[in-house]
């Protein structure tokens, strides 16, 4: 494949060094969420105006993201990653990006000092002249690549994948993977070195005994430094609650001739979940006695006895199982990625005849793999079960067919199920920044099973995105 390369012309970095020292100010508009903040992480805005960021806040074009001595993760509108470094100082000048690559988008950042660690999204993978990272002694440009700046009096730094092009008024380098670049001054020209960037700085002797509520920490309670899905999360008590906009999806049987199974999947209605947590109505309906099995915050899972009105007419005896959580209003964002998932939690299965749950009905695994594709975007599902005291394993390919929600048949993965081979039809959703939960229904059938199948919902938590097959997780 040959390499592309972006070159930026002596006028276009002088306009590229007015855009730096005269951001847009005006229309300012959020475009990148903290992943996580650790220590006094400070936004400063154009006018001077200076906030604390911690995790789940937001940042807009214009302004200057300080570290001092802590350290930050910021994720993109297009699907970009940035890790600032201690003592860093980052500034978001321009950044465009409507969801679609039309030509319009476009990212211009600069790094004033400090270092940082980058994988970037879809602003500059169609037109490379789009995206332009910003210091004092040279200009970087790339096309869609993950790469580190380490910068103080010079500038030093490492492509891990892709290639990018640093240019000052000495002249211009391509670097490609694995190669690691050194620019002395604005005057001197870029050249490869083998001595590699110092990023990230290495951890404390000792770790920190305390932690915040916004900083996560890895199983042995050592801090996340960068990309920070694998660690374990900090504990939290924080739940959804009230009335959202939500995606849901809900299976239970209903009245017909024989045992039937009515399975929904709705983006964007109106729900209400209690105090504690469970789901009260979604639409319509209304659930009656609603019960929560689970809820991280961004998405709830549970059943309820019975409910009146909306998509389901149902008799006493019905269960419905229900998994909700606030839309993904970016999914589109994702394409080119592909994101994992495991599962989080889920129901108990009931049998569709019976209504009826036993303690060795159980949902044990479930792992998704599914591709943001511009189109037709799709993935591989695995899941597992205990019913009957069988054995059940199934696996199958998902489709998206509207915006963030997805459906598909899974198949019995056991070689010797002559004949009485199970299969299950999942409906399901994304929820959450950058889709970090998905949520199903599912309906479990097969000729060994009785009951007429089982029934159930399932919660996932994304573990990683791919992004041309690099892990977003430091040192992978």
């Amino acid at each position: 494949m040959p390499q592309e390369t972006f070159r930026l012309s002596p006028r276009g970095m002088l306009l590229a060094s007015i855009a730096a020292a005269f951001p847009l100010a005006s229309q300012a508009a959020p475009v990148a969420r903290v992943d996580f903040a650790v220590g006094n992480v400070m936004a400063v805005a154009p006018t001077g105006q200076t906030r604390q960021l911690a995790k789940g806040a937001q940042v807009e074009e214009g302004e200057t993201v300080n570290t001092n001595a802590g350290r930050a993760q910021l994720r993109f509108v297009d699907g970009a990653y940035v890790s600032l470094q201690p003592e860093s100082e980052f500034r978001i000048d321009q950044y465009r990006y409507e969801g679609r690559e039309d030509g319009s988008e476009n990212a211009l950042l600069s790094l004033f000092k400090g270092g940082l660690r980058t994988i970037t999204g879809f602003i500059g993978r169609s037109n490379k002249k789009n995206y332009q990272v910003t210091t004092t002694v040279a200009t970087i440009g790339i096309r869609g690549t993950e790469y580190t700046i380490q910068y103080g009096e010079s500038i030093r730094g490492t492509v891990g994948d892709g290639q990018i092009e640093v240019c000052n008024g000495a002249g211009c380098l391509n670097v490609t993977d694995g190669e690691t670049y050194y620019v002395a001054n604005q005057d001197t020209q870029p050249v490869l070195t083998n001595k590699g960037t110092d990023l990230p700085p290495a951890p404390p002797e000792s770790p920190p005994q305390k932690f915040t509520e916004n900083e996560n920490v890895d199983e042995e309670g050592n801090l996340c430094t960068l990309f920070p899905e694998q660690c374990l999360a900090p504990s939290t008590t924080t739940i959804l609650t009230g009335t959202i906009t939500a995606n849901v999806a809900a299976i239970t049987t209903v009245e017909c001739e024989g045992p039937c199974v009515d399975q929904v999947t709705i983006d964007g209605t109106t729900a209400t979940l209690s105090n504690a947590g469970a789901l009260v109505s979604f639409g319509s309906q209304t659930l009656n006695s609603s019960i929560s099995n689970g809820n991280d915050g961004i998405i709830a899972w549970g059943t309820a006895p019975s409910s009146t009105g909306g998509e389901f007419s149902l008799t006493p005896t019905d269960t419905i199982h229900y998994v909700v959580g606030a839309p993904s209003s970016n999914v589109s964002a994702l394409g080119g990625l592909t994101g994992t998932y495991s599962l989080l939690g889920g129901t108990d299965p009931t049998g569709v005849n019976s209504g009826l749950t036993s303690t060795t009905n159980k949902l044990n695994s479930a792992d998704l793999s599914f591709n943001f594709a511009d189109v037709s975007a799709s993935g591989f599902l695995r899941m597992s079960w205990t019913l009957e005291g069988q054995s059940i394993n199934t696996a199958g390919s998902v489709s998206s067919f509207s915006g963030p929600t997805f459906s598909g048949n899974l198949l019995d993965t056991d070689q010797l199920c002559s004949g009485t081979c199970a299969s299950a039809f999942v409906n399901g959703f994304f929820v959450g920044s950058n889709a970090e939960r998905a949520g199903l229904s599912y309906h479990v059938t097969g000729e060994s099973l009785s009951d007429d199948g089982h029934i159930g919902a399932a919660a996932l938590t994304q573990t990683g995105l791919t992004l041309s097959d690099i892990r977003l997780q430091e040192g992978q």
